[in-house]
């Protein structure tokens, strides 16, 4: 009987203890690292250390440790490692401008990766990049942000990168807290498509590849014979698959790719009260390919792009990918590039639901054809002070929580044009005065009560502003009035059956974006595709501008073909 339960004890050691073994990474969730940037050092408890660096002359024991299992929580490389080898700095334009013999360098850039769950603080200034590698990771990552000025534009990469190699990862959660009282500054963009064809299949993806796309496939094989097959499983970041139909150029049919100053394959959340200013000069501002979260109605926020400046976006081979945009913040401003540096982007961007729920948001989109808000599953509106600008309008639900209106004007409004409203008291509820040109302006505010409004141009003004928005409006003389000749009747949306008002719900974070997908593509299919060529925008749709009295009520909010009144 004892050699019985002996034999049981042993059997059991060695089960807990394979489990042990087969663990994922180290996870102490108490783990806390004070890191300064300028000297690369960093603190843990009462010790202070240097953080381990791996030159690129040291990549062989740097893929030892990775083996091992036997990397630090917190290491400087000086490369990008994707699960196979440092990253290499080209893509598919180098080949051809140079031909197929160009030689292939590794990306030499300062970056410190996070490579266990823990609260990791970083102050200081570093030419450099941010690296989160959260596969198979269970717990929470918190970075706080305490003063830290992080540039990786010249390098064309992310300044922060969270990656993961499955976008519907879950089990880790990445925090961005800008600290409170600090000011952080985060520059950088756009990771290089690199080629995930296996170099030993290479035939087999021809078929992919029709006309001159294929004639390319056959001209750069060198591009495409980067990694093996078994290489490729073992790739961490998140691989995307190009549609068909989107391929051009000898694109590759697998790659990966990220496009933010700060990116992300998964989930990311922001909080904090703190300051933090998101410049991209290659591509995106903030951009994820899961949900993206601003919570806790604080901290504040600047965002400059030459593209989206917030975006959620998808995978086409992901069809279960989350893609909510939330946000409630203290403000929020999100101004796309309008020089010749940029030729698109909207300001901020869903693939899925967007759902703000308060601060105030100045959200200006780029002169063209792109929006302020811009969602493919619905934008509710439950709170806040919004301004938003762009060529194009994307439906507001009216379920939001507070009011909005959309004006939609007849003519492309100028730059340095003021648009006023006042309300029937003469009271000034919002001051606009655009940058550049646009059409479309959604407002919504807790000011903006049922009622009657009325809608003024330039005119003179005392103030306090900000990009434009006049947060605070100590006078203002009014200027020419404007009309509109259509309401609730932009582009089709609208209707004339009021929504339930008292029993509104709220969308919350676990909002689900797929939710209404048959029903909006139901929509979408009893519409008439428009003549491309002779396109009319909303503006379009009535003729002179003879009603003065912009009227706010559950099914009266969206005013088509704005213009000098007609009739005074």
């Amino acid at each position: 009987m004892k050699k019985k339960i002996l034999f049981i004890v042993i059997f059991l050691i060695i089960i807990v203890v394979s489990i042990i073994l087969l663990l994922p990474k180290k996870q102490q969730s108490n783990n806390k690292y004070l890191i300064n940037l300028n000297d690369l050092t960093y603190q843990e408890n009462d010790n202070k250390n240097n953080l381990k660096i791996y030159t690129q002359d040291e990549f062989n024991q740097f893929l030892n440790d990775y083996n091992n299992n036997n990397l630090p929580n917190v290491y400087i490389t000086e490369f990008l490692f994707d699960g196979v080898s440092m990253y290499k700095t080209y893509d598919l334009d180098d080949f051809i401008e140079k031909g197929n013999n160009l030689e292939v360098t590794a990306l030499k850039i300062t970056n410190l990766n996070i490579n266990n769950i823990g609260n990791y603080e970083l102050t200081g200034k570093m030419e450099g990049m941010i690296s989160v590698n959260t596969n198979n990771l269970k717990g929470n990552i918190n970075i706080t942000l305490n003063g830290v000025n992080i540039d990786s534009s010249s390098k064309k990469v992310p300044a922060i990168l969270v990656y993961n190699k499955d976008i519907t990862y879950t089990d880790c959660k990445v925090t961005i807290i800008p600290k409170e009282n600090s000011k952080n500054y985060i520059e950088g963009g756009k990771l290089k498509k690199v080629s995930l064809i296996p170099s030993d299949e290479l035939n087999s993806y021809t078929n992919y590849y029709t006309g001159d796309n294929k004639t390319d496939y056959s001209n750069y094989t060198n591009y495409y014979g980067v990694y093996t097959k078994e290489q490729i499983d073992n790739i961490l970041l998140a691989k995307v698959q190009a549609d068909n139909e989107d391929l051009q150029d000898g694109d590759p049919y697998y790659f990966y790719k990220a496009a933010g100053a700060i990116s992300s394959d998964i989930d990311l959340y922001f909080e904090g009260s703190g300051y933090l200013e998101v410049t991209s000069k290659n591509k995106e501002g903030i951009e994820t390919k899961g949900n993206l979260t601003f919570s806790g109605g604080i901290g504040d926020y600047v965002i400059n792009a030459e593209d989206d400046c917030l975006n959620t976006t998808t995978t086409s081979n992901q069809n279960n990918a989350r893609n909510t945009l939330t946000i409630d913040v203290n403000t929020l401003t999100a101004i796309v590039d309008a020089s010749d540096d940029a030729d698109e982007g909207d300001s901020i961007d869903s693939n899925g639901t967007l759902i703000i729920n308060g601060g105030t948001i100045l959200a200006i989109a780029h002169p063209g054809q792109d929006a302020g808000l811009d969602s493919e599953n619905g934008i509710y509106i439950n709170g806040g002070t919004i301004i938003a600008t762009g060529d194009m309008y994307d439906e507001v639900s009216s379920d939001s929580k507070q009011n909005f209106m959309v004006l939609s004007f007849q003519q492309s409004q100028n730059i340095d044009t003021l648009i006023t409203l006042l309300d029937s008291s003469n009271n000034q509820i919002f001051a606009y005065k655009t940058d550049r040109t646009y059409t479309n302006l959604v407002y919504s505010s807790p000011k903006l009560e049922n009622g009657t409004y009325y809608l003024y141009k330039d005119g003179t003004i005392d103030g306090t502003e900000t990009n434009g928005f006049y947060t605070k409006i100590n006078n203002y003389t009014k200027g020419i009035q404007l009309g509109y000749s259509n309401n609730n009747n932009i582009m089709g949306m609208g209707g004339n059956t009021p929504p339930d008002m008292e029993n509104r719900q709220m969308p919350s974070n676990d909002f689900n974006p797929n939710a209404n997908r048959e029903k909006i593509s139901d929509d979408k299919e009893n519409l008439t595709p428009p003549d491309m060529n002779n396109m009319t925008t909303p503006n379009d749709i009535m003729g002179s501008a003879s009603n003065k009295e912009f009227i706010i009520n559950s099914i009266s909010n969206l005013f088509s073909g704005i213009n000098e009144l007609t009739n005074e």
